[in-house]
């Protein structure tokens, strides 16, 4: 058996996947567990899971081909010894017969006693369905099969996916707001996969929401006149939220924080701000007024919280005929487990959209090289007093406050992250935080 502790070849290739979440140039690869074989190498083609352990664990499927692929030079690894045999190493992802045989147990239920395929009841994917690799490069690797979408956890733990979790609760509920889920790949207690239903004529939230601030680069006309306003559609998306959340609630955990749990919370947001003001000296400018902000949230009016999306924004959404659904219940995937279930306020969304319309708006103006102006800005209003308005927001002091709090939290992360990946666009969140504090 192959052991890649100590090479560097699968070193190289961690380190380029923007789905790995260690910010080193080399990796210390630590561990590998190798599952059974979902094909047989001996027959020219062996295909696995592979989870390596670097820093954290990240699942990495594998094909061992005897012959080498040029098509497939992108997912080439390195050679490496199976049973004194000489094979060629790749990402199983890129490689299509080895992604048919990943999804193989879908299709029979058939597979090696530690990687167990379960199906909801009346599912099984159809034979030979071709497959296609999306080709975003996210926090995790997606794959198209026939009428469904697999989407490949690549940063694994202990405990089962709050994907996998919500949306199996909202899919036995019946949820027509998000889409059913299939079924789920597993090793023990750590998922590996997913599946679901595939929106074929669905358009991503984010590429609508470009389209209608690019419609605003003709001056003469407001955003209130466009004809790609959006302000309709956020309002939609707000109502579907909403839908969404009551789902949760009627399936899912709920409790309430009283003043002992929003002193955590603000302990929480604090350590948060610390966190970015290490990252990035200009946060220092903020630092009082977000605590603060943070230490206004009113303890004495409980909250009521339960289980959220935890990571929504508009690439989390899709614009399908039968109208919006909501995607990806993962949470922020480089968070803890424990982080990403625990219970918390709807405002925690409601944030994370308000974040994502200003950074729809703000980023067209980068990509045209246009300086900001009163046409975008008017476009972010109008959007947000939509969305909140389609969700039902009732904007009491205590409510007002709360959401505040959130959005300089979520500006903050984004200052961190814009500071390590996309320097050029830290200012979006940066004028955020002016404008919030």
């Amino acid at each position: 058996m192959n052991d890649w502790v100590g090479r560097p070849e699968l070193n190289a290739y961690l380190a380029r996947q923007r789905w790995f979440g260690e910010s080193v140039s080399e990796v210390a690869i630590t561990e590998v567990r190798a599952l059974e074989w979902l094909s047989d190498p001996a027959e020219g083609l062996g295909v696995r899971f592979e989870l390596v352990v670097a820093g954290s664990m990240y699942n990495v499927p594998l094909s061992y081909r005897r012959q080498p692929l040029e098509d497939l030079a992108y997912g080439f690894i390195g050679t490496a010894p199976v049973n004194g045999e000489e094979f060629y190493v790749y990402d199983a992802l890129h490689d299509q017969e080895a992604r048919g045989i990943l999804a193989r147990g879908f299709v029979d239920g058939d597979s090696p006693a530690d990687t167990v395929y379960s199906r909801l009841e009346g599912f099984a994917l159809e034979a030979d369905a071709d497959s296609v690799l999306l080709s975003a490069e996210q926090s995790n690797t997606s794959v198209i099969v026939g009428d469904s979408l697999i989407k490949f956890f690549r940063k694994l733990g202990s405990g089962r996916n709050p994907d996998i979790e919500i949306q199996a609760a909202l899919t036995l509920l019946g949820s027509e707001q998000i889409s059913p889920l299939l079924g789920w790949i597993s090793s023990g207690d750590i998922d590996l996969a997913m599946i679901g239903v595939f929106q074929r004529s669905a358009t991503d939230g984010w590429d609508s929401a470009l389209a209608s601030v690019r419609a605003l680069q003709d001056d003469a006309m407001r955003a209130r006149d466009a004809g790609g306003d959006f302000a309709g559609e956020c309002e939609r998306l707000g109502s579907t939220l909403a839908t969404v959340h009551e789902q949760m609630r009627e399936t899912l955990p709920t409790s309430t924080w009283g003043p002992e749990e929003v002193v955590t919370l603000v302990g929480r947001l604090n350590a948060r701000l610390d966190a970015a003001l290490a990252m990035h000296d200009t946060v220092a400018t903020y630092v009082d007024r977000a605590r603060a902000a943070y230490a206004a949230v009113d303890s004495g009016a409980p909250i009521p919280v339960q289980r959220v999306h935890g990571d929504f924004h508009l690439g989390q959404t899709l614009r399908t005929t039968a109208g919006w659904k909501i995607i990806d219940f993962e949470g922020e995937p480089a968070q803890a487990l424990k982080d990403r279930v625990r219970l918390d306020s709807v405002a925690r969304d409601l944030a994370g959209m308000l974040r994502s319309l200003d950074y729809a708006a703000h980023s067209v103006a980068i990509a045209l090289g246009v300086e900001d102006n009163e046409y975008i800005d008017d476009w972010v209003r109008r959007n947000r007093t939509a969305f909140l308005r389609g969700y039902g927001y009732e904007a009491t002091e205590s409510a007002v406050t709360l959401l505040r709090a959130y959005e300089i939290d979520k500006a903050l992360y984004e200052v961190v992250y814009e500071s390590q990946y996309r320097p050029d666009w830290v200012h979006i969140p940066l004028r955020a935080l002016h404008r919030l504090l």
